[in-house]
């Protein structure tokens, strides 16, 4: 009769284990990888248009991973390691750091994708030292983070 007065279940807001996120993460390193590969390529055949137009998609492409990773992945591995003081300081060490990388690669790229800013040495040294600090990250993220990933 008086529904409003029954205390509805919540759901809880932490994401339920997803089978198939830690491979889908691993496709898109791959993308990014291609990517990279694409921009190096566009920049060396001075295809500056193509070079800022894989800039841009690196961009969304990585935000769209780094907010993925964020809410399915960390949420997950806080809550689900909540009563294990070592591996919850091990979580959000990556959570910290990658948001310290976030915050650099997207300066980064915003600076770049700018059509007046020219693709010159800087550009190849810093996407280089870029891609490198990313690379590291990922093996680490892979090798570390992802197989805590569990039911």
């Amino acid at each position: 009769m008086f529904s409003f007065f029954k205390k509805e279940k919540k759901k809880s807001p932490v994401p339920d284990f997803d089978g198939k996120l830690i491979k889908k993460f691993h496709k898109d390193h791959e993308k990014f990888v291609k990517h990279i590969t694409n921009i190096n390529k566009a920049v060396e055949n001075n295809e500056i248009v193509k070079a800022k137009q894989g800039i841009k998609k690196l961009k969304m492409e990585l935000l769209g991973h780094f907010m993925e990773e964020d809410i399915k992945l960390y949420w997950y591995l806080k809550d689900h390691y909540r009563d294990s003081d070592n591996t919850i300081e091990t979580i959000k060490m990556f959570e910290e750091s990658i948001k310290t990388i976030q915050r650099d690669v997207v300066k980064f790229l915003d600076h770049y994708a700018q059509g007046e800013i020219a693709l010159d040495q800087g550009f190849k040294k810093e996407f280089s030292d870029i891609v490198e600090a990313l690379s590291t990250r990922i093996a680490t993220e892979e090798s570390n983070l992802y197989p805590l990933y569990t039911k």
